[in-house]
């Protein structure tokens, strides 16, 4: 028996009348009927007296009428709950996201999304990695790239980002100001790796074409937040798009370098997520993700650690 048979019989039952109760489900008279001859059938008695003019319930009828309703308001019940959640996004979301994005969303996502949404309980993953995100059961995933692989998975660009190459004030200073990017295979470069590379190649663009670099890794890391950091002290170059180094750009703690060789070069911000829709709080979180990103430039993530604690 099916939900739908359920609810049929319900109707049924509570009009006393196949016309009624299948103009209230969209289905013919006769239609209504078969179902209800064919659950007769499945149970093997009959449930409904019928007459040219009237219909009755039969004493088995009134019994499982009684049991029916039972599992009608217990549908009703569920059915409800569901909406409530899409009216008011709530429940665990498990997500996944790049390391020098998660460590400017995170604080103000415990702040500023959860006073916004109480009943979502966040459950966060950091990682370059393209996590698997059925397997290991992500609502969503926000991934930094130049292009998205094939997949099942439904993506939203929530914005583009150029690549820029950077290094502090203080390594410039020390080592040079680049003027072409031929001139970065003399220099220090950090890069994210699963390999222990010592070398590598970056990409540019030059109103000729494309314009392939070798360069030496002075550290590889698994993430960018850590390359980052080390550019951040001095130790040599990053390559990566715009939005992961924004906030230190704005302060001048890197500093950008080789601009016109890098126009046009942009990786995107995407959001996936399994199936054609997210589930209502991955929704919400895409939206919030997708209104911050203007602002990574304004936000500083090493605050926390950098402040001093204020006197009792």
């Amino acid at each position: 028996m099916v939900t739908a048979d359920i609810l049929l019989f319900v109707r049924v039952a509570e009009t006393l009348s196949f016309k009624e109760a299948a103009a209230q489900l969209g289905i013919s008279r006769s239609q209504a009927s078969k179902r209800i001859a064919s659950l007769e059938e499945e149970l093997g008695t009959k449930l409904i007296y019928r007459s040219p003019r009237s219909i009755s319930l039969t004493s088995a009828g009134e019994t499982l009428l009684e049991h029916y309703r039972r599992v009608y308001d217990m549908i009703e019940e569920a059915r409800l709950a569901v909406e409530s959640l899409r009216q008011r996004p709530a429940g665990r979301l498990r997500f996944s996201v790049p390391t020098c994005l998660g460590a400017v969303l995170l604080p103000r996502l415990q702040h500023e999304f959860r006073a916004r949404y109480p009943d979502i309980v966040l459950d966060a993953h950091m990682s370059e990695a393209c996590v698997d995100i059925v397997a290991g059961g992500y609502d969503v995933v926000i991934r930094v790239a130049q292009k998205l692989a094939d997949s099942t998975l439904t993506a939203q660009r929530l914005a583009t980002s150029p690549l820029v190459v950077a290094a502090s004030p203080a390594y410039l200073a020390a080592h040079g100001v680049p003027l072409h990017p031929s001139e970065l295979s003399k220099h220090s470069c950090l890069a994210v790796s699963t390999e222990k590379y010592a070398t590598g190649t970056w990409r540019f663009r030059m109103s000729d074409g494309a314009l392939n670099v070798p360069v030496h890794f002075a550290a590889v890391s698994d993430n960018n937040l850590s390359l980052v950091l080390a550019a951040s002290a001095g130790l040599g170059f990053v390559y990566v798009p715009h939005a992961v180094v924004a906030g230190e750009l704005r302060r001048g703690v890197l500093q950008q370098v080789l601009a016109d060789y890098c126009r046009g070069i942009e990786w995107g911000v995407y959001a996936l997520y399994p199936g054609r829709t997210p589930t209502s709080p991955a929704a919400a979180f895409i939206e919030f993700v997708r209104e911050v990103l203007p602002t990574l430039d304004r936000i500083d993530r090493w605050q926390v650690l950098t402040r001093r604690p204020t006197a009792a």
